[in-house]
């Protein structure tokens, strides 16, 4: 029936075995496209960052990124400009999230050709329903036969060169940046904003380096497309008395589900939830914003 809409995550394809983990598929892919472990260093406040990638993002370590620039300083001895200014050709060579991504994603579109489909989540899907997928693969279209205009892949799709991935917009928090005030290697430390502490700098090669790298950090986020899924919605004049969340860890992505809540205040909400992490984060976003009707259910 044409009053149902499915919200669909990451988890939906890892359901058909499809290579779209962040550990290994998308880390051993990213760590190919870095000549100095850059993700290894980005975020230090977390074991691994691939945990919660996405939102770790927004919090860039520069203590531990400062790290690509060693060995490039400016060397003012030297005649050529290329012996003072590679130390800022180190941003343009790492970080290149997108190159990963793209790969990424057209890796696991080319699995699809060997996937079946899942018999348990043949039952929970409907051919006429509405579907907004944050995942980039065409799984919906070609295992389930979903037609396209039913669906809705509101962070980009294969194929159409609109990938998205990234930190909420807002969310851009980097670590305090620790730095020997005197220059004896001895402290004492102070601890600052990273941007106060680029802005102070008086190389200008070292400067620029800086200030590009937190510049390419800034990069790696996603925009928040409500007006596109609204569009979605008002074009397909979705009634909408169903809603359907299957495999979203519902740990990111809040503004989506807050306008859907909103907008089918009335609709019954039914959570598929695969260990206790995730079933904690449904928990806590029913409490959050207020789902009246609301079922969480194991899988």
């Amino acid at each position: 029936m044409k009053n149902k809409l499915f919200v669909i995550g990451n988890g939906f394809d890892l359901a058909h075995n499809l290579p779209t983990r962040f550990d290994p598929d998308f880390k051993n892919i990213a760590i190919k496209h870095e000549p100095d472990n850059f993700w290894d260093l980005y975020q230090s406040c977390e074991n691994d960052i691939w945990s919660d990638f996405e939102n770790l993002l927004g919090c860039p370590d520069f203590n531990a990124l400062e790290e690509i620039f060693y060995g490039y300083e400016p060397d003012y001895f030297s005649d050529r400009e290329s012996d003072r200014d590679s130390i800022i050709c180190q941003v343009e060579l790492n970080g290149n999230l997108q190159d990963a991504l793209y790969e990424f994603a057209d890796n696991a579109e080319d699995s699809l050709s060997n996937i079946q489909v899942n018999n348990f989540i043949e039952q929970i899907l409907d051919s006429d329903g509405y579907y907004i997928t944050f995942n980039y693969t065409h799984t919906l279209e070609d295992i389930y036969d979903i037609p396209w205009e039913q669906i809705l892949h509101i962070h980009g799709e294969v194929g159409e060169n609109n990938l998205e991935l990234g930190y909420p917009k807002e969310n851009f928090r980097p670590e305090k940046y620790s730095y020997d005030a005197r220059g004896k290697g001895r402290g004492p430390y102070i601890e600052i904003e990273i941007e106060d502490y680029i802005s102070g700098i008086e190389d200008y090669y070292v400067r620029t380096a800086y200030a590009e790298l937190i510049d390419k950090c800034k990069s790696f986020y996603k925009e928040i497309r409500i007006d596109s899924l609204k569009d979605f919605l008002d074009r397909n004049q979705c009634k909408i008395e169903e809603i359907i969340v299957y495999g979203h860890s519902c740990a990111i992505d809040f503004d989506y589900f807050s306008y859907i809540n909103t907008r089918y205040s009335n609709a019954y909400w039914k959570f598929y939830v695969k260990g206790a992490e995730q079933e904690s984060n449904v928990g806590h976003l029913i409490k959050e914003y207020d789902i009246r009707n609301a079922v969480i259910i194991k899988v």
